[in-house]
């Protein structure tokens, strides 16, 4: 049964109020902060899981709505930034893999599929369409988005600023449901959204407030604190908040969300950030990014120390070895399956899925690179994740054309960051959801921006007043 069912009128509401907020916040703000703030918003605050199927488009929930909003503002109230809207070189290739993938994920897979005692629906090129669509809301729409409004290493500080004052604010109910139980959710909207026993942990509770799981909500607070320490590093307050201690609440808040990765993220992010420069940074998220990229090919040969990395994790409790290797698992069946259709996947109607002769389903999807590599192969999980880690590989030589040394360091903080975002969706599903896709497509903006000097403005030119010479002559003073 589908616990948005039951749904209170409290939660149609919030969907249709999140448009004239965005509007609204457009015609306030300028364009990349209002279109932040209106998925942080959205983010925090609107029901999860619930919405309204639009036929052909796609479905209407706390994340499409928000982004819709955001594009249909941005075209009628800031016209001139559709400009930016450029793509060339090897983001360019990665857009049309993306879009040209989806199609061929259809085209390859035209056959019906039997599968123990069910048959599997062949796909039509409409389904082709069905493929571009669900994927592009969550992951492309968003990227570009953010590629198009943010352009200057400036505006990445807002960004940070903003996101550490929204999870500073929504602290006071998470810590209620640390403390209470999860249940702000069902309290506002009528429902909970998501099992309640997956949030009980280490004798309490993960809060989940309106994010709709406590491993998300952690994951994001976590990216709070990194956000934090960057604003401390830059020697900016968080609302007149020394951002020291900020930074250290936030902490301690992530730790008691009780999630291993997410105080991994915070602990290891934040100490990166503080201690390190630009330099050591940009590689370190070049070398997260490089082993991103190369993660299936490193499953696929057995290379990556999966059991090595189960112990790590039971050495913090049984319950998350437990977790992880269930995940991993999980992973070889489904990727075993996939190797049949390596490039372009077995695509949508559960024909991506393992079932056994009974055709009962016995496999459970949980990174978001085992769902596309299944789902629409090798090329799509390159084009998914070459778009959004080409940036990282573009920082050293953006960071040499940009002129303020505590503007490289954030540059440099922000791909570490943008990096750690997509290590996460390999154990997970998009934790940061669309929030931190358009954050990744903000840095790619600005990573485009700086792969060339900048010109250099020219200096005003100073007045001439003209004196006496040594021949009787007038001549300037410059």
């Amino acid at each position: 049964m589908n616990p948005a069912a039951n749904a209170a009128f409290t939660a149609p509401l919030a969907l249709l109020l999140a448009v004239p907020l965005t509007f609204f916040l457009f015609a306030s703000y300028p364009p990349a902060r209002a279109a932040f703030l209106s998925l942080l918003i959205s983010t925090l605050l609107l029901p999860v899981d619930y919405g309204w199927m639009l036929p052909g488009v796609t479905f209407l929930d706390k994340a499409t709505i928000p982004l819709l909003s955001s594009m249909v503002a941005c075209a009628a109230l800031a016209p001139r930034e559709l400009r930016n809207l450029r793509l060339q070189g090897p983001t360019l290739l990665f857009t049309l893999a993306f879009v040209v993938g989806s199609f061929m994920t259809a085209f390859t897979n035209a056959a019906p599929s039997a599968v123990g005692g069910i048959v599997l629906s062949p796909l039509t090129a409409y389904d082709g369409v069905g493929i571009f669509r669900d994927l592009a809301f969550p992951l492309l729409f968003p990227f570009l988005l953010g590629r198009m409004l943010v352009r200057d290493v400036r505006q990445l500080e807002p960004i940070l600023l903003a996101f550490a004052t929204a999870i500073l604010i929504y602290s006071l109910p998470m810590l209620f449901e640390i403390r209470m139980s999860p249940q702000i959710h069902e309290f506002v909207y009528g429902y909970f959204p998501h099992s309640f026993a997956q949030q009980a942990r280490s004798g309490g509770f993960r809060p989940v407030v309106f994010v709709g799981h406590g491993l998300p909500l952690a994951i994001q607070t976590s990216f709070a604190v990194l956000g934090s320490a960057m604003l401390w590093r830059r020697g900016r307050k968080v609302q007149n908040l020394p951002p020291a201690g900020v930074t250290a609440y936030l902490g301690g808040l992530v730790v008691l969300c009780k999630t291993f990765s997410a105080i991994v993220y915070a602990g290891a992010g934040s100490a990166l950030i503080y201690l390190t420069s630009a330099k050591t940074q940009a590689r370190v998220a070049i070398a997260i990014a490089v082993v991103v990229i190369c993660y299936p090919l490193l499953r696929s040969a057995n290379y990556f120390p999966t059991k090595l990395l189960t112990e790590i994790s039971g050495s913090a409790s049984a319950e998350r070895s437990d977790s992880l290797a269930f995940r991993f698992t999980n992973e070889e069946i489904l990727l075993e399956h996939a190797r049949e259709r390596p490039w372009f996947g077995w695509g949508s109607y559960g024909r991506n899925r393992v079932f056994d002769e009974e055709g009962v389903d016995v496999s459970v999807t949980d990174g978001l690179w085992i769902i596309l590599v299944s789902e629409v192969g090798a090329v799509g999980f390159l084009s998914v994740f070459g778009l959004m880690l080409l940036p990282i590989f573009g920082t050293p030589r953006a960071l040499r054309n940009v002129r303020s040394a505590k503007d490289q360091r954030l540059l440099a903080s922000f791909a570490l960051l943008v990096a750690i975002n997509w290590a996460d969706c390999l154990p997970n599903s998009l934790s940061g959801g669309i929030l931190f896709v358009f954050v990744t497509g903000a840095f790619s903006g600005v990573v485009a921006t700086y792969r060339r000097p900048l010109p250099r403005r020219p200096e005003p030119r100073k007045r001439e007043t003209p004196v006496a010479g040594g021949f009787g002559r007038a001549e300037p003073v410059r």
